[in-house]
């Protein structure tokens, strides 16, 4: 077992178990350590998870950790020399585990490996992108439109600056090297800064087309999705702070006020336009 899986779970026993039933569809379980942290779910699945698939290990947590501290502690538990973290609303299609791990000895260079992901219909699905700044988010907008026309033609594994944490794998060693994932964020961007802070020792992500999963997105956490693109804000704005320049974290502050101020006073009144405010300005990190 070179290769440990990790899922994080919150009330999402659903999608869990459809993603165990994939992974182990084309897995044997004696080939693979599967973790699954459970950030304390009120849906029965720290329960229900062992009973429906003893091979997994779960870890249950007594409060929700967020993402990327959840994370951590299965890489932990885990023995293997490579770590394939996969959100819980992933699918499997294929035999996923080898042929991502190969790729680390074909181009020995890299350090993350991640597949290509689809939606639920069947396309393309963005998971890699430069590094956020305003230009490149700017400019990602913009190039949406195009990106399954560009990439989903392309067989040949692909240098990115980052590749999505819903499913990617990193060598162990380079992973404990720099401590995980920053579990100052509690959800989202995690992914980024740990592939930024990688490439900053010239160690780059690679994106390999040739392997597909099925990302259904937004199923991982239960939350309603107001609170989630705040806390989408909140890690933005941390992600910013701890890489981009000054003029830059005042860029995205006041395109967040400019966004969302009319919005938030019209629907919710004063109260929460303070929480707003309070969010952009303020160091520290609510979580839900």
């Amino acid at each position: 077992m070179n290769t440990s899986i990790i899922i994080v779970n919150y009330n999402g026993l659903r999608y869990t178990q459809q993603c165990l039933e994939s992974l182990f569809l084309f897995h044997a379980p004696d080939t693979i350590e599967v973790i699954v942290v459970d950030n304390n779910s009120s849906d029965g699945s720290q329960k229900e998870l062992p009973r429906l698939f003893p091979a997994i290990d779960l870890i249950p947590l007594p409060e929700n950790r967020g993402f990327g501290a959840a994370n951590n502690i299965g890489a932990k538990k885990a023995k293997g020399e490579y770590l394939f973290f996969v959100n819980n609303d992933t699918i499997f299609k294929e035999e996923t585990v080898d042929a991502l791990r190969r790729m680390f000895f074909i181009q020995s260079e890299f350090g993350i490996v991640g597949p290509k992901l689809l939606n639920e219909d069947g396309t393309f699905q963005r998971s890699f992108g430069d590094f956020p700044s305003i230009r490149n988010e700017l400019a990602e907008k913009r190039m949406a439109r195009n990106y399954s026309a560009q990439e989903t033609t392309s067989e040949q594994p692909l240098r990115k600056d980052w590749v999505t944490g819903a499913a990617f794998m990193v060598k162990r060693g380079l992973f404990e090297t720099v401590r995980g994932f920053d579990d100052v964020f509690f959800m989202y961007f995690e992914d980024i800064d740990l592939c930024r802070t990688l490439a900053e020792r010239g160690i780059w992500s690679l994106y390999v087309p040739t392997v597909t999963m099925i990302h259904l997105g937004g199923k991982s956490y239960g939350a309603k999705d107001r609170r989630i693109a705040l806390e989408y804000r909140r890690s933005q704005l941390r992600y910013y702070d701890k890489h981009n320049s000054r003029v830059q974290r005042f860029m995205v502050r006041s395109y967040i006020i400019i966004k969302y101020f009319p919005r938030i006073f019209e629907q919710g009144g004063i109260n929460q336009v303070k929480d707003l405010v309070k969010m952009v300005f303020s160091s520290q990190q609510k979580k839900y």
